[in-house]
Order: structure tokens, then sequence, then C-alpha cells
């Protein structure tokens, strides 16, 4: 597709899906939008809140106030059922297992220890003060249902997650081998169902995935050589409750004719269509 062919196709897809949708695409070196739809929406972050965290933890690194290596409690009462990865013989970890397992594989117990070491509030003032972003707001800990049923969720937008991976890509947060770390660990993401769902090309993809009932994200950077491009797809009040892919299929179809008229200009030019598709299973809140 040429890009009004895909504006068209985008236009199109976001019509006749049921539910809200918020999408960005934009040049990496220089921000130069491609396409967008409501990118400034504010919207419930499920997991994408985890990159803010992820990045205010680093900062934290980058000042001396913790290291990578530091050993972190791991009390019995934070352990989440959900966790797939913890289990109550472990009485700690490093710093850098609980990066690598909240971004990684998503995991709700490490995300909530981090946010326990950081401070909700340190973690809002990072986001504010230092990457400048706008709507997006940690108000809880992950299965935090009083919380939740409160109005106390997490906040985000395809705008402020654009600003904060370009940022953290051009080199303007943490020391170069602090922003390879954050990199290597987006670089990771086990859930690979949502954006990657129907291209079947080898990619470089940094990116957090994010779930909840009738919620599914996934925002990122496409690396392209020297340069590359931020794609962010949010989608709320939609059709799938948590674990169904309808909503995956949806943001999959988006992500392919993105990628094949941006990054892909060999393939041939036409509309994305299911197939095999890589997945690994996610649960995300």
């Amino acid at each position: 597709m040429i890009p009004a062919e895909l504006n068209a196709y985008l236009a199109a897809e976001i019509a006749a899906f049921p539910g809200k949708t918020s999408l960005l695409v934009a040049d990496l070196p220089t921000g130069a939008v491609r396409h967008a739809w409501q990118p400034e929406e504010p919207v419930p972050s499920a997991s994408t809140i985890k990159v803010p965290i992820l990045l205010a933890a680093l900062e934290e690194v980058r000042l001396g106030r913790l290291s990578l290596e530091q050993r972190v409690a791991l009390p019995a009462a934070a352990l989440l059922p959900d966790t797939e990865v913890f289990d109550r013989g472990e009485t700690d970890c490093s710093l850098w297992e609980l990066l690598y397992w909240m971004t990684a594989l998503s995991d709700n117990t490490a995300t909530n220890v981090i946010l326990d070491l950081l401070g909700l509030d340190a973690v809002n003032r990072y986001a504010t003060r230092v990457l400048g972003l706008r709507h997006t707001v940690c108000r809880r800990k992950m299965l935090d249902a009083a919380a939740a049923a409160a109005g106390r969720d997490n906040r985000t937008s395809a705008a402020d997650q654009c600003r904060l991976y370009r940022q953290l890509c051009l080199g303007r947060l943490l020391t170069p081998r602090l922003t390879e770390t954050a990199l290597d660990l987006l670089r990771r993401q086990r859930c690979m169902d949502a954006a990657l769902r129907y291209l079947p090309y080898p990619v470089d993809f940094a990116h957090k995935t994010g779930e909840l009932d009738g919620v599914t994200h996934d925002a990122g950077v496409f690396f392209q050589g020297s340069g590359g491009y931020y794609l962010g797809i949010f989608t709320w009040e939609g059709p799938s409750p948590d674990g169904d892919p309808e909503q995956k299929r949806y943001i999959g179809r988006l992500a392919r004719a993105i990628y094949e008229t941006y990054l892909c200009a060999h393939q041939p030019s036409r509309p994305p269509h299911a197939h095999a598709c890589h997945t690994s299973p996610c649960r995300h809140i």
C-alpha cells in the first residue's frame, strides 16, 4: 500500500471495530506523524504502564540510588496468585530479574515489588517531570481490585508512549548502557500475538503489550537501519474478555498493513489476511 491507501484502510478498520481505538505511527528520528487516530486520548493503560515504571527504576540506577545487582526482598504476602515466576520458597531476587519479569512476561508480582521499592509518587513525578507525559499516571498496584473499583485506574495514551519511546531510543534519558538494558528488556517481550501476530518477517521490535477485559494494547518501536518507526495501537471498550484474541487479531491486521507500508517495501501491496501467527500465552493486568 502507499500511505494514502493505508490511511483509507486504517480508517475503514477503525470504523468497523466494535470498540474504541487510539493509534499513532511516527518516524523515530524526527517524530513526524505518519498516521494518527485520537493519539492524545487517555486510555486504561493495562500493562503498558510498566514501561514508565521500568524507566523510572533505571533512572534510580543512573542516579546511583539503586543497582541492577542489588537484592530486593520478596515478602510472601507480595506474591500474587497469577505469578508464573515466583514461588513461596524465594525470599529475594535481583532488581534486574524483577525488571526482566515485569517487562518480558508482564509479571504482576514483580511489578508490585518494584512499585513498593520506588513508590507510586516517584513513578508519577518521573513520568511528568522527566518524560513530560501528559496523560500517564500510575494510581494503583497490579491486581488491586479495590482501587480499580474506586476508579483509581492507571492511564496512558498513544502519544505519551511515543514520547517515552522516542526519548529512550534517541538516548535522551539514560546512560548508553542503561538505554541498551531497557531496549534489551523490551525486545525480550514474550507476548507476540498482537502487533506481531501476522508478521512472517524477522523483525526488531522493542515493545510492551497490555490486556484487560475489553482492553488490548501494543506499543513500541520497529527498528530499521539507523531509524525506525513508533507504532502504538490502543483498544478499549472492545468485545474481548481477558484472553480472547479478537482485539489482538484486529491489532495484528493494522500492524501488518503499517509494517508492510513502511518497513517491508519489497512485500506485495495488499491488505493483511489471517495466516499462521506467532503467539505466546500471556496475562496483563
